[in-house]
């Protein structure tokens, strides 16, 4: 596994934080706009610009930079105040945080999620999760709407900080659009069914290989260096 890339998504990968981002998103929302969310757009796989983009939209808001911004905002300090529930209300997934530990002892590990590099510290947080990520070699969901380009983002990000190329990447992720992505970027990937896909509609989005979840390490291991070749 030396020499390759591994990336993770957070939601229903690592961690379940039953709902608060959504929650967090919809009270920035209703503080900087004034209103309810009334209409919700699809959340699962994509990323929280192209998310934010919709709930403008959906919600007869224009999509400007600077309301785009000022959601982004609003949701990073609304999850700071939700984040004494995540203890009771979330948790790690099983096997994710002895997975981490596994692979960041062979490899370099980061992040490619949806969310925001803030949001997505928080809900790592409380779990113990973080210690074994370079935080700062992922991609996140704001840089760019569509998923799949998040990829050259973080392969640009491991080679400033690492001095080499990563030209095996595997992503680690629980729905269709996490497949997309690697498959667009030439990346292997590791299907996980710990959300709301099954190992079958995974392995039909072409996952390279698919788990029922992480809590077998060496089976989470192994799928990785199968996904790498």
């Amino acid at each position: 596994m030396d020499g390759v890339l591994v990336l993770w998504d957070v939601d229903h990968t690592l961690v379940d934080v039953d709902g608060l981002g959504r929650e967090a998103y919809d009270l920035a929302f209703l503080r900087r706009f004034g209103v309810p969310v009334k209409v919700q757009p699809p959340m699962a796989g994509r990323t929280d610009r192209a998310i934010a983009m919709d709930m403008l939209r959906l919600n007869d808001v224009s999509v400007t930079e600077r309301h785009l911004e000022d959601l982004r905002e609003g949701a990073e300090a609304a999850l700071d105040e939700l984040a004494h529930l995540l203890p009771a209300r979330g948790r790690a997934l099983p096997g994710a945080a002895a997975a981490l530990a596994a692979v960041r002892a062979r490899t370099v590990q980061s992040l490619l999620t949806g969310n925001v590099r803030r949001i997505a510290e928080v809900k790592l947080g409380p779990f113990g999760l973080i210690e074994h990520l370079d935080l700062d070699t992922g991609a996140y969901g704001w840089s760019h709407e569509v998923r799949a380009e998040l990829v050259a983002i973080a392969k640009g990000n491991a080679h400033r900080r690492y001095g080499r190329e990563y030209h095996r990447v595997v992503l680690v992720g629980d729905t269709p659009e996490d497949v997309r992505a690697a498959l667009h970027s030439d990346a292997g990937v590791v299907g996980v069914a710990t959300g709301r896909y099954t190992v079958a509609e995974l392995g039909a989005a072409g996952a390279h290989v698919t788990l029922d979840d992480l809590s077998d390490v060496d089976q989470v291991q192994a799928a990785i260096t199968t996904a790498a070749r």
